[in-house]
């Protein structure tokens, strides 16, 4: 199945000096592909790869910006999709080679607004006024969690950091001519959070409204960088919130994104996805934000009272750390390993946002309390993004190492019913890498049969007594 990346992409607002405005000569427009250029400055190539090596999401801390320009060639055109849509490429011609020869359908029907504002429809959504926000996007029905809200292909894709020593507002004045005159207009009416003067009016649209997608680099000693910088005119109309209930993943194979409800949308809710990662602290949130869009994020998760920000901070923070931090499962079952769990929430602090949840209990396994807190402080902070079905999955397995029937039927049947029991959801996922995801049902009948077996014979489970079976050997071993 396809790999899904659900990290937030990385900053794709700043642009380096060499490919300034300013700076460079024209594209040369009659040739499809742009080949080696000059090599930069020491000075830039010093802080370019200072930039590069500093974002972890780029993984590539040992990047050498002069000898990526040197080994960098492209090629610009236009992918046309039979479903009707479109995509001017700016890409690698390394990277251009290891794209599906054909793109496959998408994995769902695409999904379209149904009117200017929330109201009925056959849509999931609607484009409508979000007030101080601007433009949105609303449900134009009740969505479930894990339904699909849209698919889209990009208007427009280009290099996370480009090789060429050309001007940007040509490259992206380039990508605009390919495009169709409706496409044009889709894509000129997106936000811009730019300051006046800072560059060209399309360049600014893409600074503001680009997503960071993975596509696939060759293995060569100064490959591309693996992030891209991709436009989608739908879901750009998203606004961020910091307790989002929506998130998009891409893929290749399609070459579109998949946008998804993470918890249930009611008709006339607005969808929002987050544009930063949330699980830093909030004063920390809102200078990004206003570093890379120009606001001031004032949802309900960045206006709460001085104790409960501290409190959520806290919160946040642990389970932004909480996967960095948790031993392996096989050293737990070998008892090798700690981990604490942070000070929740009270029910007094809860009550601004969200209804309090008992305390596991005292006995309960220490690895099996702090997944049940990481689920507990994700309700509470709304934050879906972060995959709780994962810490559900873990429950499931532990309770199986521990051998306890009981408790592995009840989690497992909770795994079976978010893996295969929705409707109308991409159960394997959509992401850069795999085989295809399946939709609408295909494959819970195999799915299905392997949870029958394990609920009715958990000793068929793959780590069954994993954590007991290692206990009592030890025991042996002393005695």
């Amino acid at each position: 199945m396809p790999s899904k990346d659900r990290t937030p992409s990385p900053s794709l607002d700043s642009f380096p000096a060499w490919c300034s405005p300013s700076a460079g000569p024209s594209l040369n427009t009659n040739t499809k592909t742009k080949t080696k250029t000059k090599t930069p400055p020491p000075h830039i190539c010093a802080k370019i790869n200072a930039q590069v090596a500093a974002n972890p999401a780029l993984g590539r801390p040992d990047f050498d910006f002069a000898n990526h320009v040197r080994s960098r060639a492209y090629t610009i055109q236009t992918f046309e999709f039979e479903d009707g849509g479109e995509s001017a490429v700016l890409l690698d011609t390394g990277v251009e080679r290891l794209l599906p020869p054909a793109f496959a359908p998408p994995y769902a029907p695409f999904r379209t607004g149904t009117g200017p504002g929330p109201g009925p429809g056959n849509g999931t959504f609607v484009i409508g006024d979000a007030g101080e926000n601007g433009l949105g996007m609303f449900a134009a029905r009740d969505i479930p969690s894990g339904a699909l809200i849209l698919a889209e292909h990009p208007l427009i894709v280009a290099p996370y950091l480009m090789g060429i020593s050309v001007r940007l507002a040509d490259v992206y004045a380039e990508l605009f001519r390919r495009l169709s005159p409706e496409s044009r207009h889709d894509l000129m009416a997106l936000a811009n959070s730019r300051p006046v003067g800072e560059c060209g009016a399309l360049e600014a649209v893409v600074r503001t409204n680009a997503l960071g997608i993975q596509l696939r680099v060759p293995d060569v000693e100064y490959p591309e960088i693996a992030t891209h910088r991709a436009v989608f005119v739908n879901t750009s109309r998203c606004n961020h919130s910091c307790g989002p209930n929506a998130r998009w993943e891409w893929d290749t194979h399609t070459f579109a994104l998949y946008l998804s409800a993470v918890r249930p949308i009611m008709h006339g809710e607005e969808i929002t996805i987050q544009y930063i990662a949330c699980t830093a602290p909030r004063d920390e949130r809102r200078a990004a934000l206003e570093a890379l869009y120009g606001f001031t994020c004032r949802c309900a998760y960045c206006t709460l009272s001085p104790d409960a920000t501290e409190k959520s901070d806290a919160a946040r923070v642990w389970l932004g750390e909480f996967w960095g931090s948790l031993p392996p499962f096989e050293a737990w079952c070998l008892e090798r390993g700690t981990l604490t769990s942070p000070s929740t929430p009270s029910d007094e602090d809860r009550s601004e946002n969200g209804e309090p949840e008992p305390e596991p209990e005292p006995e309960t396994d220490p690895r099996i309390r702090a997944h049940l807190t990481a689920l507990r402080l994700i309700k509470h902070e709304q934050l879906h993004v972060l995959d709780p079905e994962r810490h559900v999955d873990e429950i499931a397995m532990c309770f199986g190492a521990l051998g306890d029937r009981e408790m592995f039927r009840a989690w497992t049947r909770r795994v079976r019913d978010a893996k295969v029991g929705v409707v109308g959801v991409c159960s394997g996922g959509a992401g850069a890498e795999g085989e295809g995801a399946e939709w609408e049902g295909e494959g819970k009948g195999a799915r299905g049969e392997v949870f029958r077996k394990w609920l009715e014979r958990p000793e068929s489970f793959p780590t069954w007594g994993w954590k007991v079976g290692f206990r009592d050997e030890r025991e042996e071993e002393e005695e």
